[in-house]
């Protein structure tokens, strides 16, 4: 299972509340394109108040998050988290 740091999970709260979304959306991590290489994957983020049929529902540090299916075994074992970048904190997958 995907594990999610306290600093993402905060850091995805505040995006989420400048959305203006209710305290029950979540977050849907899903496949947006393939990248260049051909084990890279494209990722994307959006807030949704449900879970796609499919998708994976689990909950971390007080944030529902729901995973695309075909992201389930790839981002198994990984930590999502939160870096300094030059436009400010950006979130990667470790």
């Amino acid at each position: 299972m995907l594990t999610v740091t306290k600093n993402a999970a905060a850091f995805l709260k505040v995006a989420k509340t400048a959305e203006g979304e209710t305290d029950d959306a979540g977050i849907r991590i899903g496949k947006m394109a393939e990248g260049p290489g051909e084990s890279e994957i494209s990722i994307g983020f959006v807030v949704r108040d449900e879970p796609a049929p499919d998708d994976e529902e689990f909950e971390q540090h007080g944030l529902r998050f729901f995973i695309e299916d075909v992201l389930v075994e790839p981002l198994d074992g990984h930590t999502l988290d939160v870096r300094e970048a030059a436009e400010g904190m950006e979130l990667v997958f470790r």
